[in-house]
């Protein structure tokens, strides 16, 4: 008798989640969330890709774009490179890319490379010695911060952009 209940208190208890995962908000969150996940882990799972074509494709713009940027100063032999990043509202606001274009996080960038990025408002932004640029035409571009004064310059012009996600 104590194993009958027990196994109707399971079943009770397996179809009350049933219900509650297909109706209303928990529908929705459960096909966003659970459900994509595991649909994206069978997806990687059988992609015949190398690790760096599996981190591309799920990690993306930023993963990519750090990755250029490791590899422009790995190509120069740059010892101690800190990196500026443009503020991603300069990208929603000037050259209107933001949706598909945004510049990584310092910690994410730091995680992806090992390298060190500052955001304009950082408070060891007079460290940078290197600015990334992006644009349409030219794509990624890395330039050297020759002097105080032209890193000054540089956060002058950035002022009216705060840093954002």
């Amino acid at each position: 008798m104590e194993f009958m209940k027990g196994f109707l208190l399971t079943l009770v208890s397996c179809a009350l989640v049933l219900v509650v995962l297909n109706a209303g908000y928990y529908k929705e969150w459960f096909d966003g969330k659970p459900r994509q996940y595991w649909f994206d882990f069978l997806k990687e799972k059988d992609d015949p890709g190398d690790e760096v074509a599996i981190k591309t494709a799920r990690y993306g713009v930023v993963y990519t774009i750090s990755m250029r940027v490791k590899e422009v100063v790995e190509k120069k032999n740059m010892p101690h490179a800190i990196i500026l990043f443009e503020p991603n509202s300069y990208y929603r606001d000037s050259l209107h890319i933001y949706n598909n274009v945004r510049a990584p996080e310092p910690a994410v960038f730091y995680y992806y490379t090992g390298l060190e990025g500052v955001w304009t408002n950082s408070p060891d932004v007079r460290k940078a010695n290197f600015i990334v640029r992006i644009t349409k035409n030219k794509g990624v571009t890395l330039d050297e911060i020759k002097s105080p004064g032209q890193l000054q310059q540089i956060l002058e012009s950035f002022k009216k952009y705060p840093p954002i996600l």
